[in-house]
């Protein structure tokens, strides 16, 4: 199990353009997520399957690029200001146009990792997948 590789990786990202998204959504950036994006903005990772704590199963499609000018990270910012997801912070998404999400509602040190369910509302919306970055690019898996 575990990432493998990562395919579609769009232009890298510098420290300067993470800190304005970061000033953006009035964050920090865990570190692990910081040298991803950096490394593979935009990209698809392989294997993307990942499992709940509840034993569901979710996808992992890709990560939110900080440079494509028709959908960046930036443009999420309406998300965070819903007083429902204030604190949910998307980085990635699923093949369904649900997202995975920073989940800084209970501390801005160590955010947990959500998946956010755009056809639900409020509490609903929200499912936790995992503690940390790191935790859910260790959960993937191929379904192969």
């Amino acid at each position: 199990m575990g990432l493998e590789k990562w395919t579609f990786v769009e232009e890298s990202v510098d420290d300067a353009t993470i800190a304005l998204v970061e000033q953006l959504f009035e964050v920090t950036f865990p570190r692990d997520y910081k040298d991803c994006i950096k490394k593979f903005n935009g990209g698809y990772p392989e294997p993307n399957n990942f499992d709940y704590d509840n034993g569901a199963q979710g996808v992992f499609n890709d990560l939110i690029s900080f440079t494509n000018s028709e959908l960046n990270i930036t443009m999420f910012h309406y998300l965070s200001e819903d007083s429902i997801t204030k604190g949910i912070i998307p980085f990635g998404r699923d093949p369904f146009g649900n997202l995975i999400c920073f989940d800084y509602r209970y501390t801005k040190e160590s955010p947990s990792i959500v998946f956010y369910d755009h056809e639900e509302v409020g509490d609903e919306s929200i499912t936790l997948i995992c503690e940390s970055f790191s935790e859910l690019l260790d959960k993937l898996y191929s379904m192969k």
